[in-house]
């Protein structure tokens, strides 16, 4: 068999395929999935069963802390405070254990008593480093002072 021959044939396989394709023809083997709308409609029933106006004010205080608390995190808002945010998420997180933000409100609870911690350190070094200046300071004075006493009393006293 000739090459142009397997690629006229290769060729007309291929043309069958794609045209078989397009006729809506579904092989019986290869499992349908369901189109989105059809998936909507079976869960839509499911979450209805699940959901009461007890359940959704109790979602809605939740989320109402999760915002609060990523609103006193932000340190572009007015509200930042992070150790308010970090209450606000330890309350979210006590108060609304299985919550959706569960996990957010954890690995942000995390962050801000590190971040927290840092600034109590940063803190802590910088009042240290004031206190040396001023040592400096005062020793330095004490060094001209006695300076100044040598000088005073001249040579070979």
């Amino acid at each position: 068999m000739s090459a142009t021959i397997a690629r006229a044939l290769l060729g007309v396989g291929l043309l069958g395929a794609c045209s078989a394709c397009s006729t809506g023809a579904w092989p019986a083997w290869m499992p349908r999935s369901q189109s989105s709308t059809e998936a909507r409609r079976v869960e839509v029933p499911a979450r209805a069963a699940e959901s009461t106006p007890e359940r959704d004010a109790r979602s809605e205080r939740a989320e109402a802390l999760y915002r609060l608390g990523l609103l006193q995190a932000d340190p572009t808002s007015g509200l930042r405070d992070y150790r308010a945010a970090r209450d606000t998420f330890t309350r979210l997180l006590s108060e609304y254990p299985r919550s959706r933000w569960d996990a957010e409100a954890r690995a942000w609870q995390a962050t801000l008593t590190d971040l927290l911690v840092r600034e109590d350190e940063a803190r802590r070094y910088s009042q240290r480093v004031q206190r040396l200046e001023e040592d400096s300071k005062r020793t330095k004075t004490n060094l001209e002072w006695l300076k100044q006493t040598d000088l005073d009393r001249g040579p070979g006293r």
